[in-house]
């Protein structure tokens, strides 16, 4: 998708996109690049922009909680904040904990209690996470220590099809084109306004 000369909305500031919009890309590692000038290559299986896009999503009130129990391996529930905007479906990502950095995880919701905060969840939990019920800034010079728990899920998904794990992704630059009509140069400023976006395997390689 090259956004040039146009621009591209979903949305805006007071009227965000509160359904479900889905743009997905598609592409392989050996697809054929785009390049927006000689010096700046955009890549393949990509949103390029060097016009204007705006996206604004559903507004969600819970960015992120923290668990307010202690979670372990083979879990299939866990403990957050109650009266959070959170329902079934949602994602879910919990973040490391331990020493090991690659302990974060991620789930999907299959039912939230909005008394106490209990979430049950469609996979079993793979390592230990610390919960506690009240937080320990008291105790650790302001720092809670509580495991995250963010919310990934949003009403506009930029999605990469999940080929050979080669993700999507969104560029955004500026770009300088000669015009053979009028032979002069026309500068491009791409500028991207995004809020309540979700970006599902788009990344750097692998």
């Amino acid at each position: 998708m090259y956004v040039r000369a146009g621009e591209l909305h979903i949305g805006n500031e007071t009227h965000p996109h509160n359904h479900l919009a889905t743009i997905m890309l598609y592409g392989e590692r050996n697809d054929e690049y785009m390049a927006f000038s000689g010096d700046i290559v955009g890549g393949n299986k990509i949103i390029a922009n060097i016009g204007l896009i705006k996206m604004f999503g559903k507004p969600r009130s819970t960015k992120m909680t923290r668990l307010t129990a202690n979670i372990n391996k083979g879990d299939t529930q866990v403990f957050v904040e109650p009266s959070l905007d959170l329902v079934a479906g949602d994602r879910l990502a919990v973040t490391a904990s331990s020493y090991q950095w690659n302990s974060g995880e991620d789930f999907f919701i299959e039912s939230y209690n909005n008394e106490t905060g209990e979430v049950q969840i469609d996979r079993a939990i793979k390592f230990h996470h610390y919960g506690a019920a009240e937080s320990t800034a008291e105790k650790y010079n302001g720092a809670d220590i509580r495991t995250e728990v963010l919310l990934l899920t949003r009403s506009i998904r930029i999605v990469g099809d999940d080929v050979e794990s080669w993700g999507g992704h969104m560029v955004t630059s500026d770009a300088i084109e000669f015009d053979h009509e009028t032979n002069n140069l026309i500068f491009r400023n791409g500028q991207l306004l995004m809020d309540n976006v979700e970006m599902y395997n788009c990344s750097q390689i692998d």
